[in-house]
């Protein structure tokens, strides 16, 4: 199994590119990550499926997609060699009860229903433009009901660093919410928020950033400590 993602080639995703790397070195897994020139949100995350569909012709064995702000803590072959299904994925469970399919972590094996699901996610999103990459893979997967062996993996390879899980002690792949950089930056830029930080008030953005820069600067101390 080789670790494969993308990034594009801006400060803030360069910079998760090479944090994810050391924590790899550090565990020791085989990666190939592509470099992409910076563009739009959605048309940067539709390449997603292309990319994974590239590396599985390339490489022809299993390949674990992780987006390019995950921090790796250990070694995954244990979770992964000889893991009898054809994709692991993890679900987040709703408030309404419904079920949404996470892909910022997703294993695939090498074999030929996988590369039609992988097709498939493709064509998915090419004929649904309004849906981001998990909701078309999600749909893709619906397809091959009955015909793939789905693994659903725990929130602890889906591990989101700041929020609080009742049922996982400690992430095995912690995702460090790098769009924050971008999403929280321009809402702070509001009016509504310019003023509250002019008058000494509390902005939410600010919070999320700077938990979000405390957390990569203690993966950064772990890495150099090893």
């Amino acid at each position: 199994m080789i670790i494969i993602g993308y990034y594009t080639t801006d400060p803030v995703y360069q910079e998760c590119f090479e944090l994810l790397v050391k924590s790899l070195d550090r565990v020791g897994h085989r990666y190939d990550f592509k470099a992409i020139p910076p563009s739009d949100w959605k048309s940067v995350t539709d390449l997603k499926p292309r990319i994974v569909l590239e590396k599985l012709l390339q490489y022809r064995e299993p390949v674990l997609y992780l987006d390019v702000d995950a921090f790796v803590h250990e070694n995954l072959d244990k979770y992964f060699v000889d893991k009898q299904c054809d994709i692991a994925v993890n679900y987040l469970k709703k408030k309404t009860g419904e079920e949404e399919l996470l892909s910022g972590t997703v294993y695939f094996a090498f074999n030929e229903a996988v590369i039609a699901l992988v097709q498939a996610w493709i064509n998915v999103g090419v004929e649904n433009p309004g849906l981001n990459d998990q909701q078309s893979l999600q749909q893709a997967v619906q397809q091959f009901e009955g015909e793939l062996t789905v693994y659903r993996l725990s929130a602890a390879f889906t591990y989101i660093f700041d929020r609080i899980y009742d049922d996982v002690k400690r992430p095995i792949i912690e995702h460090l919410q790098a769009s924050r950089e971008i999403y929280c930056r321009r809402k702070m830029k509001t009016l509504k928020n310019r003023v509250k930080r002019l008058v000494g008030l509390t902005v939410n953005k600010d919070e999320l950033l700077k938990r979000r820069h405390e957390r990569v600067f203690e993966l950064n101390q772990l890495c150099s400590d090893k």
